[in-house]
């Protein structure tokens, strides 16, 4: 898969223009932080809203697109905004102005076919993700939930719709977003929510190829059978249902697209997914807040101006100016005319890098949650690495196999080169789903790593076997040996659950 392919599949998956990260590079540890500088202006995300439209043709070819003012009522912003995201659109070669009749979706299908493409192929990888993802949900929530909180949940389900593709969509993603909640696990909710908008494309696929046929009357049956087996507390037969009800998923990456939508209907949907400007405020502050607290900003460590934090992040300098107002407020920056914006670490949020590192040693649950997700992400992408890797892809794996043989008194060179390994073979599978999910637990991950490996009651005197277990699943890529690969990858993140639990005496 070509980077530029890459890149337009992780864009539709956040939901933001492509991020200016070298994706050959992503193997670097440090590159991962840099995924979160993604232009999020209010122009920038309207042109991937509309993007994603295009891909899943909801705007086929010819299609017309609604007047820049009413787009711009629509989703509270100036039409000097929406107008610059349609020339992008227009620029990339997706949408074409056509005299006497507005702006239209290009009609050529050729020109559209890598967008439709990355768009399917997101879909398929969403929908087996969604699989496993579903099953560690229903689990956790049911070990956790409440009576209270269980009735809500079959109530969600009873009360799901099945009459139309975005109600339907709407009330599965909120499912999700419930069982995450009601898991009371940070991994789960962090998850659920970054992937909710995702997540409600793949809703809408799989309705459009098997909820409409009989007026959603299987779904209605399923939803009564999933509630019932939900106020079971049946873990196993709910997980069974649910992969039942949405057996479509997979096949809804290569289904027919649906029908055109209506003008209206539309730009409803344009509101529910652009953000508000206050959101991106929002959104700048809390990427600062975690540079401090997970210590890349140290206390004194003087911010960017304005205007650079701005261009950096791709807001205006007035949402720059409301965040760095509310950092103060918490205590995260100080700010005065002599010393200008400074970093704070004793602020609320401060400590964040020490608390991820204990993740696991606080809660055996936590550290349950984020292994199984990485557990299964890893022996995937050792799976996709050995049938999509590119001979650089190989190459770089190789350089690092032959670092990590050679003496190394540095412990820190050895973490990285681990995570480095890692992530090289998440960029050789190609998988959007995979890379966004690191992303999305990018600070977990690595703290994931920084404590197993550091702990001597877990890595300790294992230095050999883990270099033989990594040993084998290079193999097994370089062979293109799949089932080879990810066994060894499996093999290999268990060592370390099983360590864990032994060493924890839980």
């Amino acid at each position: 898969m070509t980077g530029a392919l890459l890149d337009l599949r992780l864009a539709l998956l956040r939901g933001e223009t492509p991020c200016p990260l070298d994706l050959t590079d992503i193997g670097r540890p440090h590159r991962l932080r840099l995924q979160l500088q993604t232009k999020s202006a209010l122009s920038d995300r309207l042109a991937v809203n509309l993007l994603g439209f295009i891909a899943s043709g909801r705007l086929g070819p010819g299609a017309r697109l609604p007047p820049e003012r009413r787009i711009a009522d629509a989703i509270q912003a100036s039409r000097v905004s929406v107008r610059a995201a349609l020339d992008r659109l227009k620029g990339n070669g997706y949408l074409e102005a056509v005299q006497g009749s507005g702006t239209r979706v290009v009609p050529s299908v050729e020109t559209l076919s890598d967008l439709r493409a990355a768009n399917r192929e997101n879909l398929a990888d969403l929908a087996e993700f969604r699989e496993f993802l579903d099953g560690w949900l229903v689990t956790r929530a049911l070990e956790t939930a409440s009576d209270d909180r269980l009735a809500d949940i079959v109530g969600a389900v009873a009360m799901a719709s099945t009459t139309s593709a975005a109600g339907f969509a709407r009330d599965e993603t909120l499912l999700r977003l419930l069982l995450a909640d009601t898991a009371r696990s940070p991994v789960l909710q962090a998850l659920v929510h970054h992937l909710a908008r995702s997540l409600g494309s793949h809703f809408t696929a799989v309705f459009e190829l098997c909820g409409r046929p009989d007026d959603g009357a299987a779904l209605r049956r399923a939803n009564r059978e999933l509630a019932e087996a939900l106020a079971a507390r049946d873990a196993g037969a709910a997980i069974r249902i649910l992969n039942a009800r949405l057996a479509g998923g997979a096949e809804a990456a290569d289904a027919a697209f649906p029908p055109a939508v209506s003008e209206d209907d539309l730009l409803n949907d344009l509101a529910s997914v652009q953000p508000h400007p206050e959101h991106l405020r929002d959104r700048l502050a809390r990427e600062i807040a975690a540079l401090v607290g997970s210590g890349e900003l140290k206390d004194g460590d003087r911010l960017l101006s304005e205007r650079r934090l701005a261009d950096l992040f791709g807001v205006s300098r007035v949402s720059v100016r409301d965040a760095l107002a509310a950092l103060k407020d918490r205590g995260l920056i100080t700010a005065d005319e002599r010393n200008g914006t400074r970093a704070r670490a004793e602020g609320e949020g401060a400590g964040l890098a020490e608390r991820l590192g204990a993740l696991a040693a606080e809660s055996l649950t936590n550290f349950r949650d984020l292994c199984e997700i990485r557990h299964y992400l890893e022996g995937w992408a050792a799976r996709r690495a050995a049938l999509r890797g590119s001979p650089g892809d190989r190459a770089d794996l190789r350089c690092i196999l032959a670092e990590m043989r050679r003496p190394i008194a540095d412990p820190r060179r050895k973490i990285e080169l681990d995570l480095r390994l890692h992530l090289t073979i998440a960029r050789a599978a190609g998988s959007a789903v995979h890379l966004y999910v690191t992303e999305v637990l990018r600070q977990a991950v690595k703290a994931y790593f920084d404590y197993s490996l550091s702990n001597p009651a877990i890595a300790g005197g294992r230095d050999a076997l883990l270099l033989d277990q990594h040993a084998d699943i290079v193999d097994g890529i370089m062979a293109r040996d799949a089932a080879a690969a990810e066994r060894a990858m499996r093999a290999h993140c268990q060592g370390f659950r099983d360590r864990y639990q032994a060493v924890s005496g839980r």
